[in-house]
């Protein structure tokens, strides 16, 4: 089956792509993408056929209510995990010898196998931890 490249999509890639290191809720960036002309509905079913593409990963919001999106970038993703700002959003990659040193842990304190392609750790960056200091 052929993938078609509407405009839409397109634009929705490639602001996705330019802000990787972010997630949005589909709320978040409908209104975003509103703004270079995609629609709301638009936005929706292009995110889920880039889910269930596996183009973006989801994750359940803090709370449990509603999700998360975040672009991938080919296979840059995989073995890691990821922290996610609750200030701005950023999401920080940690790097794969502190990811395999917090799992060993896990597993050998424990007993727990992470499943890291399905794990977020929400705290707060530099940045913003920075601009609550003043």
């Amino acid at each position: 089956m052929k993938e078609y490249r509407t405009e839409q999509k397109t634009e929705l890639l490639s602001y996705l792509s330019t802000h990787a290191d972010r997630a949005f809720t589909l709320s978040e960036l409908a209104d975003e993408m509103q703004r270079h002309g995609v629609g709301k509905s638009t936005v929706y079913r292009l995110v889920a056929g880039l889910y269930e593409a596996g183009s973006v990963r989801r994750y359940a919001k803090e709370g449990g209510r509603g999700y998360t999106y975040r672009y991938l970038r080919e296979s840059a993703c995989t073995h890691h995990l990821h922290l996610e700002c609750l200030s701005c959003g950023r999401v920080i990659h940690l790097g794969r010898e502190q990811s395999a040193l917090f799992e060993k842990s896990l597993r050998e304190n424990h007993e727990f196998a992470l499943d890291d392609s399905r794990t977020l750790l929400y705290g707060k960056c530099a940045a913003c931890q920075k601009g609550d200091a003043r």
